[in-house]
Parts: structure tokens; sequence; C-alpha cells
């Protein structure tokens, strides 16, 4: 039996949501799912979707390939591929029998449209350096052709930009998607978004995966941005289930009947990301200096309550192999002050730092430095931002308004190079504020991504390399693997957290249970 009694703010979206979207069939019980999600949708176009849109993109659309922790890289809209020796060769085949959601058949040319435009917007056009042409070989087959070795069925297993959908669908403008249209092939259609509020998913019968009793059939995401009140919904059973809840509210949440609570580490972490472009952080001796006045220990026990790790360098350490020698900073005080007065900033300056809204640990992060930095007489100004002006920001390589960005990123493709990819001076890397420029950091990460299709063991000692200029330049400051926490009632089974996928939560693969 449902543990949910639903109050009425929720009855209320509840009594607008399920007309929105009625079943097509009604062959299995209908099954409404709840989840309060922390921020905005920004957008449902499928390869802008970057930021907490992802949670209904995996649900609407598919990919070629999906990781898993037991298998690896295992099929989803391809079913085999291959490679020639060299790695600069793919061919995958399609699976047989997938529709998209107004019926019509899926084939190798929505495939090519869908990521040749995903590939033009430029959103994750970083994945598909060195892939020169995308070819239809005939109605399930596709082939990748690339000048360099790639592992393609890792790149199009990532979190963002490979969505495929209908061919049709390319041209269609923003207005289109914003009204929740979707061209996908995936077990949900969108059937409401009311932006800043809530998104309404139906199930769509004609699924080539097939539907049977118990899994759900309506998922209503609610944006709830304030994570005491995501705190307060699933504690009353108001919602389903909930993510990135306050870490000094797991031992509460733990006693409250038929919750379940998770905190695990996903592929994300916690950066304080340096514009190298103007002054005082073009100078490398100030970012060594503020590397060594951060407060990883009291961050780590403090905030997170020992949860996470503290970051060996850049990306999660799960990644990549760090020698037990591998340095690390650490924070001490005198000796930055020592550091920033040898350097000419004895006297202080100011750093203005923006944060997007929403994590209560981040928050409490970012003022543990603000006080450390005032210990050596530097002003931290903070500037709390929504999401969209952070990236704004964020994304402008002229930027001239912000220091420090905080971001705690998820990367797209499980490997280190969705990391790395922001220091090098590729223009199409994620966050192009930080300005940093050395060719022989360039020449490593680009070597690492191609050894990754041919030789493993070539390419994590390589990573390591890279990771070693970033160590001794400061780029930034790495300072958490950042973990969070998934809560949820006991009567779901089925959720199972995917690293790669940070908070992604596939409601197909899940049940209720009577």
């Amino acid at each position: 039996m449902n543990r949910y009694v639903r109050g009425p703010v929720i009855a209320a979206v509840t009594a607008l949501s399920v007309g929105m979207g009625p079943l097509e069939a009604q062959d299995i019980t209908e099954n409404i799912a709840f989840q309060a999600i922390p921020g905005e949708l920004p957008s449902l176009d499928p390869p802008y979707m970057l930021s907490w849109d992802t949670t209904l993109g995996f649900n609407v659309y598919e990919t070629l390939t999906r990781w898993t922790e037991d298998e690896g890289i295992v099929g989803v809209l391809a079913t085999s591929w291959d490679s020639n020796a060299e790695g600069t060769e793919w061919t995958f085949t399609l699976r047989e029998g997938v529709t998209f959601h107004d019926g019509s058949p899926f084939t190798a040319a929505d495939v090519k449209a869908s990521l040749d435009r995903n590939i033009a917007v430029g959103m994750v056009a970083y994945d598909f350096i060195g892939i020169e042409s995308i070819e239809v070989v005939d109605d399930m087959t596709v082939r990748f052709i690339a000048s360099e070795p790639r592992n393609v069925p890792l790149i199009v297993s990532a979190q963002y930009g490979m969505f495929i959908y209908k061919a049709e669908a390319v041209d269609q403008p923003p207005e289109w998607w914003a009204e929740g249209n979707d061209a996908g092939t995936g077990p949900y259609v969108v059937a409401g978004f009311e932006p800043g509020t809530r998104a309404v998913l139906d199930r769509y019968p004609g699924y080539w995966g097939g539907w049977e009793e118990g899994q759900f059939t309506k998922i209503v995401y609610l944006i709830v941005e304030d994570p005491t009140v995501r705190d307060q919904l699933i504690r009353s059973g108001e919602v389903d289930l909930t993510t990135h809840l306050p870490f000094d509210s797991i031992a509460s949440l733990e006693s409250v009947d038929d919750l379940v609570v998770l905190p695990y580490l996903p592929l994300a972490q916690l950066i304080f990301a340096f514009d190298h472009s103007n002054p005082p952080l073009d100078d490398r001796s100030v970012r060594r200096a503020l590397a060594m006045t951060f407060p990883y220990g009291d961050v780590h026990e403090g905030v997170f309550l020992g949860h996470g790790r503290v970051s060996a360098g850049s990306g999660p350490t799960a990644l990549w192999t760090p020698p037990d020698d591998f340095p690390s900073w650490k924070q001490d005080l005198d000796a930055a002050g020592a550091m920033l007065a040898e350097a000419g900033f004895g006297d202080g300056f100011e750093l203005d730092l923006a944060v997007s809204a929403g994590s209560k640990e981040v928050a409490e992060a970012v003022r543990l430095w603000q006080s450390a930095l005032a210990e050596v007489g530097v002003t931290l100004n903070i500037r709390q931002l929504s999401g969209g002006a952070f990236w704004d920001s964020a994304f402008n390589p002229d930027n001239e308004d912000y220091d420090v960005f905080v971001v705690a990123a998820s990367g797209d493709v499980p490997s280190p190079y969705a990391w790395l990819i922001i220091f090098t001076s590729s223009p199409y890397g994620w966050f192009p504020a930080i300005g940093y420029n050395n060719p022989a950091f360039d020449s490593l990460v680009f070597e690492a991504w191609g050894q990754e299709a041919t030789d493993a063991g070539a390419a994590d000692a390589t990573w390591v390399e890279a990771q070693r200029i970033l160590h001794e330049e400061a780029v930034s400051i790495f300072a958490m693997d950042a973990p969070l926490i998934i809560a949820h009632g006991s009567d779901i089974e089925g959720l199972v957290p995917v690293p790669p996928y940070s908070a992604i939560v596939f409601w197909y693969e899940m049940t209720r249970q009577p």
C-alpha cells in the first residue's frame, strides 16, 4: 500500500497534472511518481539539456549506449558495435522495432541528424573533437569516422549532448520545444511543462522495452530549489523521491518510517575555478597561495560530515589512478601569507566569487573559505546568482565580472577528459571563463583521449602527467569529490544510482511495491 498521503499543495498539482496527458492505453494500473528536483529545467531541446533538464531528458530520450556499474558500456538504441584496429572507425548496429513517440520508425538517419545537430550546437562539441563524420550505412547501421583514435561507445554514453531524436525535429524552432513537444524514443512522453514550476511525463505505450504492472505510468517533477522544503516534502510523504538534501539531516531522515536514505558518490566535483585572464589570478604564485588557504579538511569533515572525499586533482578521483606520492594541497595560512607577500600582495586584495543557488553545503564551504582568506588579507565578495546568470558569465571567455566560479560539476563522459578539457585552450571547453593556456597540457589531454580507444593503461599514465601540471600551476581549487543524498519511499524498488549520471533517476527501471 502506498505510504503517501498527499498534502494540499501536491494534491493541487496532481489535479492539474493528471489531466495534462492521459494514458492512451489503460492496460496497467496508473502509478504516479512525484520527484522534487533542486533546480529549474532550462530547456526541453535535447542538445541544450545541460542541467536539471537531463533528469527529465533521460526518461524521454535515449542514447546509443549507456554506462553501467556491472557491465560497463551497454547498448540502448545500439545493440552492437565494432571498430578497426586503430580505433578510428566505429560501426554501430541499431535496435530494430524502435519507434518515436509519434509512432514513426527509428533509423540511422535519425542518429546522424541528431548528433550532427548536437555537435553544431556546440555545447559538448569537445567530445567529438577528432571525429570527422557520421555516416548512414543503411537504415540500421551507422558509422563514425575519426582522424584520431576515439572511444566512440564511451563518448555516445555521455550524460550530455548524446540524446537521439527524430530527424524531422532538428529544424523545429525553440518555441516548439518550449511548448512541451518532444521527439524521443524513451519510455515517457512530455505531457505538460510549466517553466519554473513543474513538468509532467506520461508513459509511451509503444515503448520498445514493453510495460509491466507496477511500473510508473506518470512522473511529476516539482521544481523546489530550497533544500529545507525538499526535506519537508520527503519527510511528509508528499513526494516519492528527492535529492541533494542537507547532510546534517541524514540522521533524522533515517529515523523516518518507510523512508530510504542513500548517501552516494556520483562522478561529480566541487570546483573553485579561477579566471586566469585577469590579475591577480594570472599570477601562479597567487594561485598557489590561494590553494593553501582552502579548508579542505573542514569542508570534508565539518560540512559534508565525512561523506565524499578530498579530491586528488581535477575530476573525481575514481576516474584516474593517482600514485601514492601524488602531491596534494593542504591548508597552511602562514605559508600562504608569506607567499602572497613575496609575490607583492602582502597588503591584500579583493576577489569576486560567483556561486549559483542550491546546495547548503556549497554555501557553507564558500563561507569557510571566505573566513580563511580574511586571515591572509584577502577579501572574498560572494555573489549568489541564478543558474542562468552564473553560466552566462562562465561561458564568457571575456568575463571580467568574477574571479572565481564555484560549481559542483558533473562531467558528461566517464573519463578525466570531461573535466580536463576545460583547462585546455580548445574553444570547445565548457568553462571558457577559466582562460588557462598551456600547450604542453593540451597535448597530454588529447594524447590520453586518443589512448582511451586503444590502451587504457597508457591513457591513465598520461592523465596523471596532465594532472601534475594542474597541481603545480594551481589552476583551480579542486575541493571535493562531491557526494549527494537521494531519499525515497521504501515502497519504491529498483533505484540504482549510476555514478556517471549523477542524480539522474531512470523511472522506467523502478516499480512501486504494494
